[in-house]
């Protein structure tokens, strides 16, 4: 009789064992060890792409303007030109990427220029440069008329050594630098302008369309 009471004292205290070993693992593994390491706070953020035009006209993101942002005002403003007195009229133009990413940009006229006096008139662009890759020459003397001024040509910026992929960081109203240039653009008499009768009382408008693009 005492025998089968230390036999059964045994078994009990085999499934004690057991069910308090199942216990432990129950609770999360109690007896296991963990180490852990997290790399919080990633994030992404996206330049800005922008340009001035001058010290206080600022560029249109995503579309070309019709009126306010990035509609700048006329660098060429004349009227009454005399063709025994008027040899042309210069104007300037200050491009400087303002926004903080790389960009190219290029220069065109967004349409072809209107009026029955753009045949008889010249337009020449320029820039400060004159060391290689850039000549100086944006748009050579050209005929207003002409349908090929509407295709883009593409700015080198004024560092040292002229680039096309222009750095970000410019600022408004100043025009030189590896983040900016200066156009000069001139309208001028063509040859035909003296003698064409036709020409009194009319005239000829067209627009500067300068184009940018993240690089």
């Amino acid at each position: 009789m005492e025998r089968k009471s230390r036999r059964s004292l045994r078994v009990a205290l085999v499934l004690g064992a057991a069910v308090a070993g199942t216990a432990l693992v129950g609770w999360g593994g109690l007896a296991a060890w963990s180490a852990y390491t997290e790399n919080a706070g990633n994030s992404v953020a996206a330049g800005t792409l922008a340009h001035a035009n001058g010290l206080s006209c600022t560029s249109l993101l995503g579309s070309v303007p019709t009126s306010g942002t990035g509609w700048c005002a006329a660098t060429i403003s004349v009227s009454g030109v005399d063709p025994a007195t008027w040899t042309g009229t210069n104007g300037s133009i200050i491009i400087a990427n303002t926004g903080n990413l790389k960009s190219t940009f290029t220069l065109n006229l967004p349409a072809a220029a209107s009026g029955g006096l753009c045949a008889d008139l010249t337009l020449k662009v320029t820039d400060l440069n004159t060391t290689a890759p850039d000549t100086g020459t944006v748009i050579a003397t050209t005929a207003l008329s002409t349908a090929g001024l509407t295709t883009p040509v593409n700015l080198y910026s004024n560092a040292g050594t002229p680039s096309l992929s222009w750095t970000g960081g410019g600022v408004a109203g100043t025009g030189t630098g590896v983040t900016a240039d200066t156009y000069s653009v001139t309208v001028a008499p063509g040859g035909g302008f003296v003698n064409d009768y036709a020409d009194q009382g009319t005239s000829c408008t067209f627009g500067l369309l300068f184009s940018q693009t993240a690089a």
